[in-house]
């Protein structure tokens, strides 16, 4: 095999190109020339070499910093609450620019829900042009979308970031870092029901023995995917059992962000909410009677990430700002405003719950593939009619 010479421009991903196409023909040649050793020598060093080109250090933390102070500020588009809204995000600023040296400006706009944007992030992509947003915030299943269209940018989050562990970015191959966990569970009114006839799990919630309390009164979210996920917890058979039965007690949909309405006392309990413990925290901060039960073993859960898209103009602030945001203060500012943090800083609130508490959360790992592979379609159909009923 003639010598490899890398020519000016060449990238790494040209080399690995042409890696493979010399041993193609190698391969080729030797097997044509009955020169089999030849051939597996010339395969062996060029694997050799291939290794080498895959593990070579991408950027290093010092690298993507110096880069980061040229690109100077951040687009990033979401929720108008996340964060904290501008308050929280301008509290950001201040801790950013503490930690790493220099300021960045985040210009922060309230966008679509995740599901729209990560459909813009996929449609942006595919046209060619720059990201509106340099970083996108969403659920297991809007990261599978967008794992599927190769959309963001696979990092080293773990290798790159010193406080960043290996289980915060491989649920999303790569693409993103948990920032945030959210398990699901049922709320109610602590005044209207005393603890000891208060559920325990969602199966309680059906129990005829302790539905009466809340038969015709409880409020039932309208969204059948809790109902999706919670399946790959107990199975298909059981959750419609479950469905069918709740749906005959339901006394009034209720949609995620509403729970004042269960502490007014229009309905005392709500059969699920999208984080439970974020709003129990919340609400009992503020003297409230709202208190949050975790309805399955392991919680079901849903995991927020953090990535960067292909196409980000500012990429390498965005990969600080994302991995700030697992950091101690990242994740401090993010309680302060929402209550919320990921189960896997150990310094965070949802953490030492949990431990406090022994509780084990829904495999996050797991539920990725169910979305990777689009499963669930047939089954959310059946809920949707089943949840109109």
């Amino acid at each position: 095999m003639p010598a490899l010479r890398p020519r000016s421009g060449w990238t790494p991903a040209g080399i690995h190109l042409r890696l493979c196409c010399e041993v193609e023909e190698n391969l080729d040649s030797g097997l044509r020339r009955n020169d089999g050793r030849k051939s597996l020598l010339v395969i062996a060093v060029v694997l050799l070499v291939m290794t080498w080109f895959s593990s070579a250090p991408a950027q290093s933390l010092d690298q993507i910093v110096a880069a980061a102070k040229n690109e100077k500020e951040l687009s990033f588009i979401a929720g108008p609450t996340t964060f904290g809204g501008k308050k929280g995000l301008a509290e950001i600023e201040g801790a950013f620019a503490k930690r790493f040296g220099f300021e960045a400006k985040i210009r922060f706009s309230a966008g679509p829900e995740m599901n729209a944007m990560a459909a813009r992030v996929i449609s942006e992509f595919k046209a060619g042009g720059k990201a509106t947003s340099d970083i996108y915030l969403g659920s297991l299943g809007q990261f599978a979308n967008l794992v599927r269209e190769n959309a963001l940018e696979e990092i080293n989050w773990s290798g790159t970031f010193p406080w960043i562990a290996k289980a915060m970015e491989e649920t999303v191959s790569r693409r993103g870092v948990l920032v945030y966990s959210s398990p699901r569970g049922i709320i109610y009114n602590s005044n209207l029901i005393a603890a000891d006839k208060a559920p325990k799990s969602y199966e309680d919630l059906v129990d005829p023995k302790l539905s009466q309390t809340w038969a015709g009164k409880i409020a039932v979210p309208p969204y059948p995917n809790w109902l999706v996920e919670l399946a790959l917890i107990w199975g298909e058979e059981r959750l419609k059992d479950f469905t069918r039965k709740l749906v005959a007690l339901n006394g009034g949909w209720l949609r995620y962000g509403e729970e004042e309405r269960v502490l007014s006392g229009e309905f005392p309990i709500m059969a699920n909410i999208g984080d439970a413990l974020a709003t129990q925290w919340k609400w009992q901060a503020k003297g409230a009677p709202l208190t949050a039960v975790l309805g399955s073993t392991p919680g079901d859960t849903s995991y927020f990430h953090l990535g960067v898209p292909k196409n980000s103009g500012h990429p390498n602030l965005a990969k600080l700002f994302a991995a700030f945001m697992i950091s101690k203060e990242g994740q401090a500012i993010i309680e302060k405003h929402e209550f919320r943090s990921s189960h896997l800083v150990e310094s965070s609130r949802m953490a030492k719950h949990l431990r406090d508490h022994k509780i084990k959360l829904q495999e996050p790992k797991e539920l990725f593939n169910f979305y990777l592979k689009g499963g669930g379609a047939k089954l959310n159909e059946e809920l949707v009619k089943m949840l109109k009923q």
